[in-house]
């Protein structure tokens, strides 16, 4: 890890096109601000963490088989809605 003293309006560079100014210093926060092509993701490590295991959880239930209790939900539910809406009776009323 670099560690890099800044004062307010001060700058860092990373690579050719990212820059990471100081904003401001309140208390024992630290504003910054980052400049770097749109097509660089920035996000804050909390967020990115987050982001990193939902795509973990989605990668593992696109390739684990699909849990028995899933199963008898998707049974459940299809009972439901069959009760809800059930099937058109194919035969005609009697006209008088």
């Amino acid at each position: 890890m670099l560690v890099l003293t800044r004062r307010v309006d001060e700058s860092i560079a990373i690579g050719d096109s990212i820059t990471v100014t100081v904003l401001a210093v309140e208390g024992d926060r630290v504003k910054l601000g980052i400049t770097a092509p749109r097509d660089v993701l920035i996000l804050r490590q909390e967020v990115a963490e987050a982001v990193k295991e939902q795509s973990r959880l989605q990668e593992l239930l696109a390739s684990g088989p699909e849990p028995e209790s899933f199963e008898a939900l998707r049974k459940l539910l299809a009972d439901e809605t069959s009760e809800e809406n059930p099937p058109a009776s194919s035969e005609k009323p009697n006209q008088a």
